[in-house]
């Protein structure tokens, strides 16, 4: 008869394990659950953009860009106009920029198109050294006191972003982050 015995599994340690497994399945089924929602919501937003439209007159306005030339939105008028309403603090913001400038540099020349980026109240100095290290080719444009932002466009979540046609008409907007596919959608109904 041996001293030494096989040690028996303890009923605390299959308890441990079970929990361990319904906890892992569980969260693989938030995670499966949480990427089926973002891609329906990202289809949702890829749909162009209603064919009407909202048609209301955009508010004129005067800014100067990160590289001191003065943009009056009014002057732009014959554009398709993307004005996007952002600030470099707000990481939805700084996400949306490559597809935003990627947009502005494909379709700019071919579809008379532009891309404003609007500044909420940041300094010109940290605003340029963004543009630079990003390689933005689009305007970027200082509103120092929040006045256009506030006041004229009434933003309260940034980033927002709306579509002017060619006639200075509010044709679509969006409020948060949307997919380059989603922008262009949108863009087609104006073009």
């Amino acid at each position: 008869m041996s001293l030494t015995s096989e040690p028996r599994p303890h009923r605390g340690r299959k308890l441990f394990l079970a929990l361990l497994l319904i906890l892992s399945l569980t969260t693989i089924a938030l995670g499966v659950w949480l990427l089926v929602d973002q891609r329906q919501q990202i289809a949702a937003q890829s749909r162009p953009a209603a064919e009407n439209g909202t048609r209301e007159r955009a508010p004129d306005f005067q800014l100067t860009a990160s590289d001191g030339k003065e943009i009056r939105l009014e002057d732009l008028r014959g554009k398709v106009v993307l004005l996007n309403f952002w600030a470099t603090w707000c990481p939805p913001c700084k996400a949306e920029m490559p597809d935003l400038n990627a947009l502005h540099q494909q379709y700019g020349a071919e579809h008379d198109f532009l891309v404003l980026g609007v500044n909420d109240e940041e300094n010109a100095a940290d605003v340029a050294a963004f543009a630079q290290q990003q390689h933005i080719a689009f305007p970027l444009l200082i509103d120092p006191d929040g006045r256009v932002i506030e006041d004229l466009f009434d933003v309260r979540y940034l980033p927002t972003s709306y579509i002017i046609d060619r006639d200075g008409n509010i044709r679509d907007t969006w409020r948060g982050q949307i997919a380059r596919e989603a922008m262009l959608a949108r863009l087609q109904k104006v073009w």
